[in-house]
């Protein structure tokens, strides 16, 4: 194998395909990049066997080949190299990997490509008819069912829900986000327990898979976050269930495993008579909890939070330490005095996914309650289906 590539693509292609790296694995094959030439086409795999991805790269090509390719150091040394040029990058019979650029020579060892493991769900899967999806019907969705995603659409169902996402492995579908696909939307949905969001999207192109349920690892969604272009998605099963899904990126392919349990009952759980309602403008809320929080204790992380006539009160304390912190902001807000108490960082993390309007200062969030031991919802206002967090409070 050998050909030349600007550092700058390279690097960017190894960016791409290096999250499917495993940093440290009871299989040393997988710290390596599969390479693969044919024509003027480099191929890049990566996997960790629960989440692969596939990068594209074009490159002059002066002899076809394949080879394992230490991953830490082949990224180390190229990101290294910075934008420097071309770099030339050949392999011997002896596996020997040999780069050439303008700052220099490096060597280092391969692996023959015969010892990588077998991918069926990457190589016996294919990338699907984008024209296809955009006509698609109801009836072939219960075939095949695919789904074709904008880009900006994509990235915010990944960002609006992936902070809320579980940490407990005894709790495995908390650990991921819920795709809930309903033919003409799709919620994706989070929760660790003490919060919950939920976003909605509606098909930009055909329709969506009807009554289909799937739950997408944490480590997967954080990709989505970073797609740089319009996502086909398409799944890979067996004769009896889906077992991965696929996303299809311009030149990139991520291929991941799909958490084999069910998610809890989170309608359950939504709130249907919060009739207590404020009004608050988001940048202003925002700032108050920053500060507040400074103020309140570490380890209950407690903000009190007091509606009455139009004005909302913060408040943070810390006993252990004698510090306090009271600020006020004007809202909306008729009901009954009240006082209710959340994690801080929850409720600023929550305040902030709250969409901007065209970047406009005045955003505001609404807050609805009904006492201080039952949850609270955080959406947008005006009115928004689109977005919906749950908070539990903390007891005061």
């Amino acid at each position: 194998m050998k050909f030349k590539v600007s550092l700058t693509e390279l690097n960017k292609a190894l960016e791409k395909t290096s999250p499917a790296l495993p940093k440290k694995s009871t299989l040393p094959i997988l710290e390596h990049f599969n390479f693969r030439l044919k024509g003027d086409e480099l191929r890049i795999i990566a996997t960790d066997q629960d989440l692969t991805i596939m990068t594209f790269l074009k490159v002059d090509n002066i002899e076809d080949g394949q080879i394992l390719v230490p991953g830490k150091r082949i990224s180390d040394i190229v990101k290294a190299l910075a934008d420097t040029g071309d770099v030339e990058i050949a392999t011997t019979e002896k596996l020997d990997i040999k780069i050439k650029t303008s700052a220099g020579k490096y060597s280092m060892k391969g692996i023959a490509p015969e010892e990588y493991l077998v991918l069926p769900e990457l190589f016996e899967s294919a990338k699907p008819d984008i024209e296809n999806i955009k006509n698609i019907s109801v009836v072939d969705q219960t075939k095949n069912p695919t789904a074709l995603f904008k880009q900006d659409e994509m990235i915010r169902l990944a960002e609006k829900t992936a902070y809320a996402v579980g940490t407990d492995e005894y709790r495995p579908a908390m650990t991921g986000v819920l795709l809930q696909f309903g033919g003409d939307f799709v919620n994706s949905v989070a929760t660790d327990s003490y919060r919950l969001v939920r976003t909605i999207s509606k098909p930009s192109f055909g329709v969506y898979p009807n009554d289909l349920d799937i739950i997408i690892p944490a480590r997967t969604v954080e990709q989505l976050k970073k797609v740089d272009d319009d996502v086909a998605v398409s799944f890979i099963k067996t004769e009896t269930n889906i077992t991965h899904i696929r996303f299809d990126i311009g030149e990139m392919v991520i291929i991941s495993r799909l958490i084999d349990e069910k998610f809890p009952p989170y309608e359950s759980v939504l709130p249907k008579n919060n009739e207590l309602i404020a009004i608050v403008p988001k940048h202003q809320l925002l700032q108050a909890i920053r500060r507040t929080a400074i103020f309140t204790n570490k380890i209950s992380n407690l903000i009190k939070l007091q509606f009455e006539n139009n004005l909302l009160t913060l408040i943070g304390e810390d006993e252990d330490t004698a510090s306090e912190a009271s600020e006020q902001v004007n809202c909306e807000y008729s009901g009954e005095a009240i006082k209710i108490g959340f994690n801080y960082k929850f409720l600023a993390e929550a305040v902030a996914n709250v969409n901007d309007s065209d970047g406009n200062e005045d955003t505001m969030v609404k807050i609805t309650f009904s006492e201080p031991t039952r949850p609270a919802l955080i959406t947008p206002s005006p009115d928004s289906e689109d977005l919906l967090m749950l908070l539990m409070p903390l007891r005061i």
